[in-house]
This record gives C-alpha cells, structure tokens and sequence, in this order.
C-alpha cells in the first residue's frame, strides 16, 4: 500500500500537529487565567477586599473567590463566616485526601458540590438572572473564567457579608 508519508515524514509530522495543539492550549490556558484573574481583581477591588492581588496568584485566588461570596449554606448548613479560608482549605485538603484509595472519589466528590454551590453563589450575587445558566456552562463548557470577566463590573445584587480578619 502507498502512503503519501514515509516512516520518518509521518514522525515528524506527528511531532509538528502536536506541538501547534500543544501551543494552541497553552494560549488559550493563558487567556482563560488572565481574564479570571482580572475579572476576580476587579471585583475584589469593587468591593474594597484586603489583597485584591491574590486574584492573580493561583490557589490564593480560591481565597478571593470564597471572600467574594462571604457567606454560603449547603444542604441547610452555614458555613463559617470566613469563607475565603474554608475555601482553601476545602480546595487543599480536599486534593490530598482525594489521595485515599476509595474513599478519595468520595472527597473528590464533596469538593465538586462545594466548588458548585460556590461558583453559583458568586453568580448569583452579580448576575442572578443568569446564575444557573453561568454555573452550568462553567462545569460543562469551562465558561468561568469568561463569566467572571463579563460580571467584573457588575455590582452585587444582594447584601453579601464579607469577614475580614483583624
């Protein structure tokens, strides 16, 4: 059979379709985390948040986007009043003890619903009529980062208590 490549022209081939897919995900990875970072800033900003810089740091800006929110209940439990932290140490813990053998999808788990109700809390203070529909194409789409970027200058629909530490 006739191949228009030979062993070593379809090798190298191969080695260029990979690194433009390889580059193309990597700009668009860029893109996705500057316009989170940006949109998560400026809302930091617009709501006077001590650091609004964490924004730009990941992980730190898991505490952002908890402080954001302030308060949240899930499954008719309030959280604690600081947000930000218990959602690092939601995210933190959560990654190491999704480690365990079976009882790690069960974390992973856990850690997926409070992402959810986060992300969705956060839309429905700054775009509540669009909340659910922003919260579900984020997780199916990936679509948060361009959300968070659209919002960033909305103002808060509903009164949101932020706790800062003293």
């Amino acid at each position: 059979m006739y191949s228009y490549f030979s062993g070593g022209e379809f090798s190298l081939a191969a080695a260029v379709a990979l690194g433009i897919f390889i580059f193309v995900f990597l700009i668009l990875g860029l893109v996705l985390y500057v316009l989170k970072s940006l949109g998560l800033y400026t809302l930091a900003l617009n709501r006077n948040l001590e650091n609004p810089w964490l924004a730009w740091i990941p992980i730190a800006d898991l505490y952002i986007l908890g402080s954001l929110v302030g308060e949240m209940e899930i499954f008719g439990y309030r959280l604690p009043s600081d947000l930000g932290l218990v959602t690092l140490a939601v995210m933190i813990g959560g990654f190491f003890l999704s480690m365990i053998p079976f009882l790690g999808v069960v974390f992973s788990l856990a850690v997926l619903v409070f992402i959810i109700f986060l992300v969705y809390n956060l839309f429905q203070i700054y775009a509540p009529n669009n909340a659910v529909l922003f919260t579900i194409l984020s997780f199916i789409l990936g679509l948060f980062a361009v959300f968070v970027f659209v919002i960033r200058n909305n103002q808060p629909q509903k009164v949101v208590t932020t706790y800062r530490s003293v």
